[in-house]
C-alpha cells in the first residue's frame, strides 16, 4: 500500500475517535492486526473499508485516479515498430489505481478480436518480465526485429523461442521475445476517446 493510502487511513482512524479494535469491528474483521497490517503496508484496504473509514472519520476518501501515458501503438494484426522520442501522444486520466509504472497503447489491427479491437486501448505494466513468465498470458511483447504485439505468449520448439497466438490470426512461430510486459486493463475506443 502506498504511502499517502497509509496516511489518509491514520487520520481515517484518528477522525473517527474510535480505537483500532473498535475500527476493526466497525469493518468487519475479527482481529485489531488487521488495522496493523494496514497501517505498515503490509494488507491492502479493500474499496468497502475505505468507504467504511471515510463515514466514520467524515473524512473524503483518497483520489485514486491514475494518469496513464499513451506511449504509441500495438500491433494486433497490424505491423507495429514503436517510436520512443521520450512524449507520450495521449495522457488519459482513469478515476481508478493502477500500479504506478503502468502506461498505454492503442491497438492496431484485428487479429485479437473480440477481445480487443482496432482503436483499444490497452494499459500494461510498464516493468518487463522474463518471456518464460509470460506464457500462457496475454501480453504486450516486443520481439527481437523491433515489432510490439499483444499476443498470447506460448513455448516454443527450442528454448528461448516462443508462439505468439492470436484469437482469429494464425500463429507467429517460434520467435524471439525481447521483453514482455503484463496487461493490466483494456478500454474500449469508444470509452477512452472521451476521457
Amino acid at each position: 500500500m502506498d504511502n499517502d493510502l497509509i496516511d489518509w487511513l491514520r487520520e481515517a482512524i484518528k477522525a473517527s475517535g474510535l480505537t483500532q479494535e473498535q475500527v476493526a469491528k466497525k469493518l468487519g474483521l475479527n482481529r485489531q492486526a488487521a488495522i496493523s497490517e494496514m497501517l505498515n503496508g503490509k494488507r491492502r484496504i479493500k474499496a468497502n473499508e475505505m468507504l467504511i473509514l471515510s463515514k466514520l472519520g467524515g473524512i473524503p476518501m483518497p483520489d485514486r485516479s491514475t494518469k496513464i501515458p499513451v506511449l504509441g501503438y500495438v500491433g494486433a494484426g497490424a505491423e507495429v515498430y514503436p517510436i520512443d522520442d521520450g512524449d507520450p501522444l495521449y495522457e488519459i486520466t482513469i478515476s481508478s489505481a493502477l500500479p504506478k509504472d503502468t502506461v498505454g497503447a492503442i491497438v492496431r489491427g484485428d487479429s485479437m478480436f473480440p477481445i480487443f479491437e482496432d482503436g483499444d486501448l490497452v494499459a500494461y505494466s510498464g516493468m518487463e518480465m522474463l518471456p518464460e513468465d509470460a506464457l500462457g498470458k496475454t501480453c504486450m511483447v516486443e520481439l527481437m526485429d523491433g515489432r510490439v504485439l499483444i499476443k498470447t505468449v506460448r513455448r516454443g520448439v527450442a528454448p528461448g523461442l516462443y508462439t505468439l497466438t492470436s484469437t482469429n490470426a494464425p500463429d507467429i512461430e517460434d520467435v524471439e521475445i525481447a521483453w514482455a510486459r503484463k496487461l493490466v486493463m483494456r478500454m474500449p475506443r469508444e470509452f477512452w476517446r472521451r476521457l
